[in-house]
């Protein structure tokens, strides 16, 4: 599995986490308005959770940098590259380092 490959799947694995969020916000109705505002905070943090995940996971497997930036290259399926250590979201995942 190439680089690109394995960083739609945690995109769409996220995307689906958050789709997720979103139904149970829709099929939560407010009992209380305290028990409505814990529910509406647990589902904010779930989501601010999932963005964090994404921000902070989003990154080269070979030296750990955030490819953050590069991320709409890489979900388009155009040429791209790690800007620290070079390498191409093309290659195999578990090469060895560059």
């Amino acid at each position: 599995m190439t680089i690109r490959k394995t960083l739609r799947w945690w995109f769409r694995f996220l995307g689906l986490g958050l789709i997720i969020a979103g139904i149970l916000a829709g099929s939560w109705r407010p009992d209380t308005w305290l028990n409505y505002y814990l529910r509406m905070a647990i589902l904010g943090f779930l989501a601010v959770s999932v963005l964090g995940i994404f921000a902070f996971g989003f990154v080269c497997p070979r030296c750990r940098r955030s490819l953050l930036m590069q991320a709409p290259a890489i979900l388009d399926g155009r040429p791209c590259a790690c800007p620290k250590c070079g390498v191409s979201v093309d290659e195999p995942a578990k090469s060895p380092a560059a």
